[in-house]
């Protein structure tokens, strides 16, 4: 795999890793709900795997590895996600109010991340599949 893409996936899993953190603290402290979090982890994963389905993961000839580009859809993500992230309050904060609001917006980036890790790795495994680098799925 191009070392871009290992790096991008090291980064994207240690923020998630924090995030997790921060929202497992809050909740463990009871300053937030469980079923908050839980719901913005599954709103966020719905829309990571969508994205990540969408990722530009492909095979690259001439250095014989996997490499991925971030593409016109990765873009419009990055844009939407800080538009969110910078009108959280406005959007949700009719709702949700203080330490909820954080640690919803904390699971909606958590559970994107780890859909869109999740889909990325499917598409690199099916890739190296395809080249014969792993061995064929088993059933």
């Amino acid at each position: 795999m191009h070392k871009k893409l290992v790096f991008r996936l090291r980064r994207l899993a240690v923020v998630l890793i924090i995030l997790i953190a921060i929202i497992a603290y809050d909740i463990l402290l009871k300053h937030a709900n469980g079923w908050f979090a839980l719901s913005g982890i599954f709103c966020g994963y719905l829309l990571g795997t969508f994205v990540g389905g969408h990722a530009n993961v492909h095979w690259h000839e001439e250095s014989e590895k996997v490499i991925a580009k971030l593409d016109r859809i990765g873009i419009i993500v990055l844009i939407l996600y800080l538009c969110f992230s910078l009108s959280r309050r406005w959007i949700l904060g009719h709702w949700i109010h203080g330490i909820q609001l954080t640690v919803v917006s904390f699971g909606i980036a958590a559970g994107a991340m780890t859909g869109r890790i999740l889909s990325m790795r499917k598409q690199i495994r099916e890739i190296l599949r395809g080249k014969g680098i792993l061995p064929p799925k088993t059933k």
